[in-house]
């Protein structure tokens, strides 16, 4: 069952951190069926107005990877605006990485606009650190995981 996309792609939103205010994210795919790969950003803000649009940068993201769209659909996670001349290119999905830590093995994925999985490579473990997870990050999980990164980077 097709439902409908949760905002255009290159719209800015915010997530709940678990502490106090907001990190920021930008929606750089979403399919209509839940499915949807952001970039993350801090620093922490307090409103949709605090945030520098001018910074958010792919190269500058903190968290980079595909999560649930439900939030951004129930208005939790506030949408702050949209990116000036937004464009797909500037914003790949990412070839993500998935270790099997037990066997000592991991494997490349590389996907299309669709969240359907184009090409898989196997890959040296140590290389597969270098890239985002390939998992499906829950709300709960982004929340959470952006409140880490955000203090550990205030406290540095």
């Amino acid at each position: 069952m097709k439902r409908r996309r949760p905002a255009p792609n290159g719209t800015v939103f915010l997530v709940p951190l678990r502490d106090s205010g907001y990190a920021i994210g930008v929606l750089a795919r979403a399919t209509g069926e839940g499915h949807a790969f952001g970039y993350f950003f801090g620093p922490r803000v307090s409103k949709a107005s605090d945030v520098d649009m001018a910074k958010l940068l792919p190269k500058n993201a903190l968290l980079v990877g595909k999560f649930g769209d439900l939030e951004i659909l129930r208005k939790n996670w506030p949408i702050a605006g949209a990116l000036k001349d937004w464009a797909p290119a500037d914003w790949p999905m990412l070839p993500m990485a998935r270790i099997d830590e037990v066997a000592g093995r991991a494997w490349l994925a590389t996907y299309d606009d669709s969240f359907d999985c184009i090409e898989e490579t196997e890959i040296d473990v140590d290389t597969a650190s270098r890239h985002p997870y390939d998992r499906m990050m829950g709300a709960g999980a982004v929340e959470i995981r952006l409140t880490s990164l955000i203090r550990s980077s205030e406290e540095s």
